[in-house]
């Protein structure tokens, strides 16, 4: 994904849907699980408000997922799919779904920022394979080079007076297939521009591949091993270089942009500038942290080009600003964020809103200790659900329920 793809999602209308759905498929019955994860994860999106049109548009990438990676991506605005592809790492639950004022793209940074692109070769006496994976995740290119065979290539001692004559007729053999192999191999490098060329097989014949290759690809040459099984030996092998690629890349990133901070320079630093330099494509490289701080000031942000009229999308960033103070132990300004919440949604005549609302409140009481009101806002809550008829909603309510008990009330946020 490009910094240009990236600014598209944030200059799309919300609410947005970001979904990561397991799609594994190292287990029995793979696709009509993941069918299934999905059916029950539609069910409970639908009564969290998300728009019919907008499920019906995931409907159709969710068969067959299972062949294409461990996680189902999708990212959507108000009113379409603005990017869905497949993940090779399953998220930390099976159904990670999150309907609300801002995409939610970590894991897709986490996943593209990580991907170095490289070349992969298994070279033996008379063929070899080679296999590139490309930086933007699109794939691979395979390709199988056939050298010249004879009955002397495998034949390390025939013995006799004709010895040297057979030796040195292989090594010219190998030779050529190695001048063979080079070509097609520089050809690759010319065109994925890899960062480094995984190197496996016969010795002799990754000696005479490392001479027949031009500079630049024999700069790039790494013995990842010897005479490895496959060519998915090889690049699982070069797993580790691809990993020491990474940890190098960021340490270098990270001090540059230390130094571009302090210089008032080229760094954004903060979700705020961050997204302004996203929205004006002006974005190289992006670094992500999990940070507090970064959480509050993403609602600050969003809410700066708010209009004063939109009641929902004051009322969704409100209850974003209550969960941050939650999160940050600010029993006051969650109070206050959840009382303006609630009464912006009562206004609007949204019951489904209203009963997630108090159901965030039963949560954010929890948290502060204050087993009693959260009970009775979970109990409102659920009051609400049972009159629409979210029944996912009220399973999810009285499982909470059930593990709540009575005790003290210390401070926190409290409405009416």
């Amino acid at each position: 994904m490009r910094t240009t793809e990236m600014a598209r999602l944030f200059q799309a209308s919300g609410p947005f849907l970001s979904l990561y759905l397991t799609t594994s498929g190292d287990v029995e019955n793979a696709g009509p699980r993941v069918e299934l994860r999905w059916k029950n994860a539609r069910t409970e999106l639908l009564d969290r408000g998300v728009p019919e049109h907008l499920l019906e548009a995931i409907d159709p990438l969710v068969p067959g997922s299972h062949t294409a990676g461990a996680t189902l991506a999708v990212v959507t605005s108000i009113d379409r799919v603005l990017w869905s592809g497949n993940l090779p790492s399953p998220p930390p639950r099976e159904v990670v779904a999150r309907w609300g004022p801002l995409p939610s793209v970590v894991p897709l940074l986490a996943h593209f920022q990580s991907l170095v692109p490289h070349v992969a070769v298994l070279a033996s006496r008379a063929a070899a394979e080679i296999v590139a994976r490309t930086a933007e995740g699109e794939g691979e290119e395979q390709v199988a080079v056939e050298g010249e065979r004879t009955p002397q290539l495998t034949r390390s001692a025939p013995g006799g007076w004709s010895q040297p004559r057979y030796q040195h007729r292989a090594e010219v053999l190998w030779e050529r297939n190695a001048a063979e192999v080079a070509g097609v191999l520089t050809e690759v490098v010319d065109k994925v521009r890899p960062r480094f060329v995984a190197v496996a097989g016969d010795v002799r014949a990754v000696q005479f591949l490392g001479d027949k290759s031009p500079k630049r690809v024999r700069e790039l040459l790494r013995v990842v091993g010897g005479e490895l099984p496959s060519i998915e030996a090889v690049l699982e092998a070069a797993g580790s270089l691809v990993a020491a690629t990474v940890d190098g890349d960021t340490g270098e990133l990270l001090d540059r942009f230390e130094q571009e901070r302090s210089q008032r320079d080229l760094a954004a630093d903060g979700p705020a500038a961050t997204f302004e330099a996203l929205a004006r494509a002006q974005v190289d490289t992006l670094l992500v942290e999990d940070r507090l701080d970064d959480a509050r000031e993403i609602v600050a942000f969003a809410a700066r080009g708010l209009p004063e009229e939109d009641s929902y999308a004051r009322s969704s960033l409100l209850l974003a600003e209550a969960m941050v103070a939650t999160a940050a132990g600010e029993s006051a300004t969650a109070a206050t964020a959840f009382a303006e919440a609630l009464r912006l949604v009562e206004e609007l005549g949204m019951p489904r809103e209203l009963g997630e609302a108090r159901m965030a409140l039963g949560r954010s009481l929890r948290e502060f200790g204050d087993l009693t009101g959260a009970r009775a806002e979970l109990e409102r809550a659920r009051a609400i659900f049972a009159r629409i008829g979210a029944e996912t909603r009220l399973k999810a309510i009285d499982a909470e329920l059930a593990e709540l008990v009575e005790g003290p009330t210390p401070a926190g946020p409290s409405t009416p």
